[in-house]
């Protein structure tokens, strides 16, 4: 009787904590592809990418300090004391005029350092109400409630930006904050924190790249980042500036291509649970992603079906290379491992910091569109750091 009370009280939990996600997604999503454009109005192309790597910057020191801050407050009070600065942030950008670039850089620098931060904190939540034996079917469930939002804001962002009131669109996603607040306040205050390991920096690299198997899997996870990163800078200001589309068909386009991330993440964490097979599908979505990618720049017509084909497939490689190592990761580690989960987490803002001299290597050589090209080229490289996990 007692294992049956225990199950149900974690049933509740996960559904108290995928709906926090989803409530936390649907605020990151809301602003995630229109930053780089907003910015672009107020700073120089260059100025943009290293903006972006600054709020990494902040986002990194804070994951490498967060064991610290757990082990002194715990996980339900660092939620809730994160998002409300992102609270304040995002109010902060929808209120600040564009004559206040210096204030603006600023709030924009704290908003790319606590969103991610909160879903590393998340993670350590559900974690904590997980086996590895349902870890596929979880994260498969998980990652959906976080990519949900993404399929239906661009569109809506799309018909909002007929004018161009970014304002709102900070306002709104602010105010998904206020209910993810209540939900976690209300229903996680007596959660029961692990011991959360202080991280030895060298110590726990030495730990991290000797377990072959969850660095490969880290390596994985930071292209696939990178993937997300070089998209989430650089595509809107292409597809705008470059192809010729207005913003409410780039959030029609954007909405199709995030369409995999519902359709298959589920039904793939529930196989790989059953088969315990998160290599060959890393192979697949790495080869997937890495083909879609490399056709941008021989495409050039303005065709709103054929840019939505293109890169749907593109996020069908990237949903299930997401959910693959997702489960792979988190089926070796356990949430005292908050220093590996840290690491992982770190790979959301890592990418920042190499794309801008990337492009901007790139672009002495060559025009704008074959940066999606050397794009491709990295996920080349994670056919091969999947080829190395073991079962």
């Amino acid at each position: 009787m007692e294992q049956i009370f225990g199950r149900l009280k974690n049933i509740q939990a996960m559904l108290l904590i995928f709906i926090s996600v989803l409530l936390l997604s649907f605020h990151f999503f809301f602003v995630y592809f229109i930053n780089s454009k907003y910015l672009e109005g107020i700073l120089s192309g260059s100025q943009v990418g290293f903006t972006y790597t600054a709020g990494a910057l902040v986002n990194i020191i804070l994951i490498i300090c967060a064991p610290h801050i757990l082990r002194r407050f715990g996980n339900y009070r660092f939620t809730l004391f994160l998002g409300t600065l992102e609270l304040l942030a995002l109010l902060g950008l929808a209120l600040t005029p564009i004559t206040s670039p210096i204030v603006i850089i600023g709030l924009f620098i704290a908003h790319q350092a606590f969103g991610p931060t909160l879903f590393y904190c998340m993670d350590i939540f559900t974690e904590s109400f997980s086996t590895s034996e349902e870890m596929g079917n979880i994260r498969g469930i998980y990652l959906t409630m976080q990519n949900v939002p993404p399929i239906i804001t661009p569109a809506i962002v799309g018909l909002i930006l007929i004018k161009p009131e970014y304002w709102k669109v900070y306002l709104i996603g602010a105010l998904f904050l206020i209910p993810f607040l209540i939900l976690v306040g209300t229903n996680f205050k007596n959660f029961k924190d692990s011991e959360y390991p202080v991280i030895n920096l060298p110590s726990a690299l030495k730990k991290f790249y000797a377990d072959k198997n969850v660095y490969n899997v880290f390596v994985d996870h930071f292209l696939l980042h990178l993937f997300y990163s070089w998209t989430v800078i650089y595509l809107p200001i292409y597809l705008i500036e470059y192809i010729g589309f207005s913003w409410s068909e780039v959030g029609v386009i954007l909405s199709v291509m995030l369409l995999p991330f519902i359709i298959f993440q589920i039904p793939i964490g529930r196989m790989e649970d059953k088969y315990q097979d998160e290599k060959h599908v890393l192979v697949l979505g790495f080869g997937i992603m890495a083909a879609s990618f490399m056709l941008i720049p021989f495409i050039h017509e303005k065709s709103l079906v054929l840019w939505a084909a293109v890169l749907f497939v593109s996020r069908i490689g990237a949903s299930i290379v997401e959910v693959s190592g997702e489960s792979y990761f988190f089926k070796h580690v356990n949430p005292s491992n908050a220093g590996f989960i840290s690491f992982f987490r770190m790979t959301r803002s890592l990418p920042y910091f190499i794309i801008p001299p990337i492009v901007g290597l790139i672009l002495l050589f060559t025009d704008f569109s074959y940066i999606f090209f050397v794009a491709g080229l990295f996920m080349l490289i994670g056919v091969r750091y999947a080829l190395l996990l073991k079962k």
